[in-house]
């Protein structure tokens, strides 16, 4: 089963009112409308990279969530590693996630954690280095650049576990993998409704060096360095 998909809203003409810290008054107009959707109908885009270059997977398409009856349905058109794989389409409903014609039991709080696509991920307040606001055409911006390895566990439960074999990380050690570069973008109509979500991070992989006898391995010469950015568009 797939699991790894992030989404973002494109910012049109910014001026940018940077705050050289975590801004209070940037940070709690997204808690109080990001933190507890229960509904979410959007369109998004998704991009993996391996080191900068090379693209592992495009993809791109619609998700329908509605946390009070319990209910996702989607369709995604992906590209990976170049060849286009065709359309999938995803339902989780009473217990059971289904992608095109597998299924396998999940409950709805799996399905919620382990898909980075269905809920944008917000950080806490000392997890936030510096923000930023700005007015677009589609509302106000809420940029927040997150400190290296927060919420390192949640994000990398949302990459899924299919990734690093895609990237050539042949076993990753999850204790030592790292997150840096993050950033958050929140979008907020003028009613105050989330518009948009952008997150977008490198996550290194640090692989498994391999064994020789009387060897020290530098364990530093086995990582791989993936970007990840997403994009969403909701509509209200």
């Amino acid at each position: 089963m797939k699991k790894s998909f992030l989404c973002i809203l494109l910012a049109l003409s910014m001026v940018l009112c940077a705050c050289s810290g975590a801004d209070e008054t940037h940070i709690t107009p997204v808690n109080e409308s990001f933190k507890d959707l229960n509904v979410l109908d959007y369109g998004f885009s998704l991009r993996i990279e391996l080191g900068g270059k090379t693209c592992v997977l495009l993809a791109s398409g619609n998700i329908s969530i509605d946390e009070e009856q319990k209910l996702m349905t989607g369709e995604i058109e992906e590209t990976l590693m170049g060849d286009n794989i065709g359309i999938m389409k995803v339902k989780w409903q009473d217990g059971v996630m289904t992608t095109d014609d597998i299924s396998e039991e999940y409950s709805w709080e799996e399905m919620r954690g382990s898909l980075i696509y269905a809920f944008p991920v917000v950080f806490g307040s000392e997890q936030i280095k510096s923000t930023e606001k700005t007015n677009t055409l589609a509302g106000t911006l809420y940029r927040h650049y997150i400190e290296d390895n927060s919420q390192s566990k949640l994000l990398y439960s949302l990459l899924g576990t299919a990734l690093p074999e895609i990237c050539g990380v042949v076993s990753v050690v999850e204790d030592e993998t790292r997150f840096k570069n993050i950033m958050c973008e929140y979008t907020l109509d003028k009613e105050g409704v989330p518009a948009g979500y952008t997150v977008s991070f490198t996550v290194v992989y640090q692989d498994t060096p391999p064994y020789v006898p009387g060897v020290n391995q530098n364990k530093d010469k086995y990582t791989v360095e993936v970007d990840v950015e997403f994009r969403a568009n909701y509509n209200n």
